[in-house]
């Protein structure tokens, strides 16, 4: 099986596991967030895969007022 190198693009990619990592969640969370839209996703072959840009929106968007550049 011939393994393609990482390119900057694709290392914006996480997998459902690095997601749950990136969040704090457990896997199990982490693919409920995806398979009910909450995180756009893609599937690749067998594999999920989660644009980073996608998770830092989903952050964002919870973020409460506030909590921004607060000091």
């Amino acid at each position: 099986m011939f393994s393609y190198p990482q390119t900057e693009e694709t290392k914006k990619l996480l997998s459902a596991e690095e997601l749950a990592q990136e969040l704090g969640v457990s896997r199990t969370t982490a693919y409920a967030l995806l398979w009910s839209g909450q995180i756009p996703s893609m599937k690749i072959g067998r594999l999920r895969k989660i644009r980073r840009k996608d998770v830092e929106a989903f952050i964002e968007a919870r973020m409460e007022n506030g909590e921004h550049g607060a000091a």
